[in-house]
């Protein structure tokens, strides 16, 4: 993981250069360089708190039931499709 030191000295060192530099594509491309290294120092996953414990509740083993056969007095059979 990067530090925020190591971030921070990169950004000076461009900052640095964009300011000695008279060129305009300099100045542009230390701009884009520091932009860069802002946005990866911003999306690193650095946890600001400590992470929270979650409880993890197991289930109740499901058990194999028998199907139920439906008796019905005007059923031909124990099939869906005996009508």
């Amino acid at each position: 993981m990067i530090s925020n030191e190591q971030l921070l000295m990169q950004i000076d060192k461009h900052l640095n250069y964009a300011r000695i530099s008279g060129n305009e594509q300099s100045v542009r491309e230390s701009l884009v360089a520091i932009k860069a290294i802002c946005d990866v120092g911003l999306e690193a996953q650095i946890p600001l708190q400590a992470p929270t414990t979650r409880s993890i509740q197991t289930a109740s083993p499901i058990l194999p039931t028998q199907p139920v056969a439906l008796k019905e007095e005007d059923a031909n059979g124990e099939s869906l499709f005996d009508f």
